[in-house]
């Protein structure tokens, strides 16, 4: 699976919990999400500068609109950076919640180990290691049908078991 048909088939999986994700999916996925807020997070740094906030990163993040310079207030009319990487967060959550339940899926694992192990400390590094594992070989429980990753062998290859 490439990179563009994996984006395409969380944005199709939205809130699809059931199945599996290959590794290549899961992935793909975290490197859009990360590629994507790596881009706003350097615009939002870019305008901090242009507005003078040399050491005030936060003052650029926390109002977007809206900001002093300590003795008169001033509307900013430049796109709020800052707003637009909750809104992305916000409408990545669901999708990057349902890949990672199935990648889990994809390793005979349960979703619960996604919930559970966000409250344990260092739970992470835990997911993290299960994450990068290998799909199970065959069909599994949390299996819609027939695992697209192991291809069947051809009837009259070498290889075959018949």
């Amino acid at each position: 699976m490439n990179f563009f048909q994996s984006i395409a088939s969380v944005a199709r999986n939205y809130f699809g919990f059931d199945g599996r994700a290959s590794r290549s999916e899961f992935w793909h996925w975290v490197l859009f999400r990360y590629g994507v807020i790596f881009v706003i997070v350097v615009l939002i740094i870019m305008r901090a500068y242009a507005q003078g906030y040399h050491d005030g990163l936060a003052a650029s993040l926390a109002s977007p609109y809206i900001w002093s310079d300590g003795n008169t207030v001033l509307v900013d009319n430049r796109p709020p950076f800052g707003t637009l990487a909750l809104i992305f967060l916000a409408l990545t959550f669901f999708p990057n919640a349902a890949v990672s339940i199935r990648r889990l899926h994809d390793i005979g694992r349960s979703g619960w180990w996604f919930v559970a192990l966000h409250f344990i400390p260092l739970g992470e590094i835990l997911l993290f290691v299960f994450y990068l594992q290998r799909s199970s070989p065959g069909l599994n429980r949390y299996d819609d049908g027939p695992n697209p990753l192991i291809r069947p062998a051809h009837r009259n290859s070498p290889f075959s078991q018949a």
